[in-house]
């Protein structure tokens, strides 16, 4: 079935646009609204039977808790449940949660009551909290989670295969002759973390190449800050990466920014790839391979379990999470490996 993602590329416009031109906003063109609609013809879409009861009636609200909501991740995927809320014809509802401080069950309990929301997405790490999932159970609020560290009895999943495609990241680092690499990880309660240096790891053993020494390993934990930390520590070592393998985006444009400032050219004395394809890795100079999560797929897919959910299928079983696809995009920060010590600005 055609999506609104389908009809906005048909159209040349994006998705944004097509929801406008759905809910009858006066801000889009007659010339554009026209080419929607001929899109929309012409793939035969049609919104879910369930938008359209929803959209007639009430509404439901789909709820969100986010930790740090400036971050690459939470931007793209709050952007992206945005869109699957056009689709399904829900509402997004969206709070920021800090952990387990004093209080916080109280909270949660006002923001589920208060906002009239049965439906919840967990993204990580709080979807690995169980005394959070506990609580939704006690609510009796339906929960998919996103990104899981391991399948839950209760909820449903949605996940990618981050060691997947972290071996591709080094195995795109090894076709352009990097050997010596240095990796940044992410926060220690995200599974993700884990998941992108065990697949760090096993692209060197796919080759038979001996395990990277402890000082080409830094820890970061998804923020710019961090990674400026990190890159230092990497950057500071006797002989240095040829290249820098980041866990996000932030961490990734850090690390350029801090090889810059060095002298370091990129990617002439040094390669730099983050993960995520976050808004920053195709605005920075120069622009930053990485590993574009599925951010849209990943929302609809959430948001259409919501739709086909039956409570006595889903209690007690630990399904296995759908996987959604990602790709490998190559930018101007990979290049190859450099001959010798870098060369930096006089």
């Amino acid at each position: 079935m055609a999506t609104i993602h389908d009809v906005a590329e048909r159209a040349d416009v994006s998705p944004k646009t097509v929801s406008r031109v759905l809910n009858d906003h006066d801000s889009v063109s007659t010339k554009t609204r026209d080419r929607v609609r001929a899109a929309m013809k012409e793939l035969g879409y049609q919104p879910s039977a369930v938008a359209r009861s929803l959209r007639s009636q009430t509404s439901s609200s789909v709820g969100v808790l986010m930790g740090d909501p400036s971050g690459g991740y939470h931007t793209k995927i709050h952007h992206a449940l945005l869109l699957a809320c056009v689709e399904t014809g829900r509402h997004l509802t969206v709070d920021l949660f800090d952990g387990p401080v004093a209080g916080w069950q109280d909270r949660i309990r006002a923001f589920v009551t208060d906002g009239g929301i049965r439906e919840m997405v967990l993204l990580p790490p709080e979807c690995d909290f169980g005394p959070l999932k506990a609580l939704m159970r006690e609510l009796e609020v339906r929960c998919v989670l996103m990104s899981p560290t391991s399948p839950d009895p209760y909820f449903p999943a949605i996940a990618m295969d981050d060691r997947a495609a972290a071996r591709e990241v080094v195995e795109h680092l090894f076709a352009l002759g990097h050997t010596r690499i240095g990796h940044i990880s992410g926060h220690p309660d995200h599974a993700a973390s884990t998941h992108r240096r065990n697949g760090f790891l096993e692209a060197y053993a796919a080759r038979g190449l001996p395990r990277p020494a402890p000082e080409l390993f830094a820890d970061g934990e998804f923020t710019f800050k961090t990674g400026v930390e990190a890159a230092k520590a990497l950057l500071d070592i006797n002989e240095p990466p040829t290249a820098i393998f980041a866990a996000n985006d932030d961490m990734a444009a850090a690390t350029c920014m801090e090889a810059q400032r060095r002298g370091l050219r990129i990617p002439d004395d040094i390669s730099v790839v983050g993960f995520d394809d976050a808004p920053i890795a195709g605005v920075i100079w120069p622009t930053m391979t990485t590993i574009r999560q599925p951010f849209e797929q990943m929302a609809l897919r959430a948001l259409q379990t919501f739709s086909v959910w039956n409570a006595n299928d889903a209690a007690g079983k630990a399904a296995a999470p759908f996987l959604a696809q990602h790709s490998l995009i190559v930018r101007e920060s990979t290049g190859p490996a450099r001959a010798g010590p870098p060369k930096r600005k006089t």
